[in-house]
């Protein structure tokens, strides 16, 4: 590897060279990084928006996403977002929403999934891009790009992504079936959740030994949050009482990801045991949990859809509504024990090997507290969105959104006026000297 190719991952290259425009052999160079570092971890599940919410308009007639060669001709009906002459694509500005938080604007359904904030971790702006719909432009100006280079791809249609959620899905198999359930209500979708959560709490204490695709949710640190995500796989030890839980990762080639993705990882892991360890301990709030996801208690005493009643009966749990599976899911769950070790699992998607096996510790500050809180302050209208430091520049190589992003724009803006102010200083500097 060489010298230059190991200080863009190790974030080692000098601030002039990170925010410099964007020519044809950085943008090479960063494509082949963003190949190494950015892969998807989004979860399997997505929520329909809620009826109600006011969404700037972004789009074109039709209810079709705008695309950005649109937007930078001008034609977009949202001044809010949109720059033309600066051919940049502005993020939505909590400033500007008035009472409505991003949480309520981007449709988040009164919880975040754990996913959103590892996102967050990689880059705010990109979260905003990909949450407001904006499609990258195509193709980029031709001073911006190499006829030997592939147009960006949407995250959702890389090759690697689609061979990562198939590489989960095996997994899965390995266990237990998956089946359709047909959903009629908010509170059927979420009775589910418990219901596939509260089995798997109900195969350990029966004696299976390993658990894959495990929903959690919960309020993390009791500031009136819900916070929803997916397991990769927990594994129980009976005789010892242990549980462990281990994060899939598959990789395209035999490299391990570098140490922004780490951190992404990291936090994925750890938030995943904080809120399984409050369930195990009590610290679950069914109030909490049925008004952030605007369920009344009548609501949750209605009974559930035929078909998912039938799994429940199945299941050889007695329940009939959502109220009913919260309490066995809480009573349940304090029978076993907080998470006692972490993993993190990566796999090569071409030869499906085990490339590297990592245990994660647990924090002992405050780091994953501060980290939430501060995440938090973007979805609460807090704080704006906030874009990659310029150490981590290297990112905006890879990311389809580089050629309309503000924040680099604005970053590579600052920095050619620096540069400016530098050259004159020396200028000047030089010709006193004579």
């Amino acid at each position: 590897m060489s010298e230059e190719r190991r200080a863009l991952q190790n974030g080692e290259e000098k601030e002039d060279d990170c925010w410099s425009d964007i020519d044809e052999s950085l943008l090479a160079r960063c494509d082949q990084l963003e190949n190494d570092e950015l892969e998807n971890t989004t979860e399997n599940y997505v929520f329909k928006p809620e009826v109600g919410v006011s969404i700037p308009d972004v789009r074109r007639e039709g209810d079709q996403r705008c695309e950005v060669s649109q937007i930078l001709a001008g034609h977009s009906s949202s001044a809010d977002v949109c720059d033309a002459d600066a051919g940049v694509v502005k993020v939505i500005r909590g400033s500007e929403l008035g009472e409505i938080t991003p949480m309520q604007l981007f449709n988040k359904g009164g919880y975040l999934c754990v996913t959103d904030l590892t996102q967050q971790l990689w880059c705010e702006h990109h979260l905003c891009y990909t949450l407001m719909g904006v499609v990258p432009p195509e193709p980029p100006p031709p001073s911006l790009t190499d006829a030997s280079l592939p147009l960006p791809l949407l995250t959702a249609d890389r090759p690697e992504v689609k061979a990562g959620k198939s590489a989960h899905l095996a997994r899965e198999l390995e266990i237990h079936d998956v089946v359709s359930v047909s959903i009629t209500s908010k509170g059927d979708k979420w009775g589910l959740h418990v219901l596939n959560l509260l089995t798997t709490l109900h195969s350990f204490l029966a004696g299976s030994t390993v658990a894959r695709e495990v929903p959690i949710f919960g309020d993390p640190f009791g500031k009136g949050d819900l916070v929803f995500g997916i397991i990769d796989e927990l594994r129980f030890d009976p005789e010892a009482y242990h549980v462990t839980l281990t994060e899939l990762k598959t990789r395209k080639g035999e490299r391990l990801p570098g140490k922004s993705q780490k951190q992404q990882h990291r936090l994925q892991v750890l938030m995943y045991k904080q809120l399984w360890d409050n369930l195990v301990t009590g610290n679950f709030s069914s109030e909490l949990f049925l008004s952030k996801l605007s369920l009344s208690a009548s609501s949750s005493q209605q009974p559930l859809g035929k078909d998912l009643l039938r799994h429940v009966k199945a299941a050889g749990v007695s329940a009939t509504t959502l109220s009913d599976l919260l309490s066995l899911l809480l009573s349940t769950a304090q029978v076993l024990v907080c998470i006692s070790s972490l993993e993190i699992e990566y796999i090569s998607q071409d030869t499906g090997s085990v490339i590297g096996r990592f245990a994660v510790q647990e924090e002992s500050g405050d780091w994953l507290e501060r980290t939430f809180t501060h995440c938090m302050g973007f979805w609460q209208g807090h704080r704006e969105a906030e874009g990659v430091d310029v150490e981590e520049a290297w990112k905006c190589g890879g990311c389809e959104y580089s050629m309309v992003c503000e924040w680099r724009i604005q970053k590579t803006r600052l920095l050619a006026l620096k540069n400016q102010q530098q050259r004159l200083a020396k200028t000047s500097t030089v010709r006193m000297d004579r």
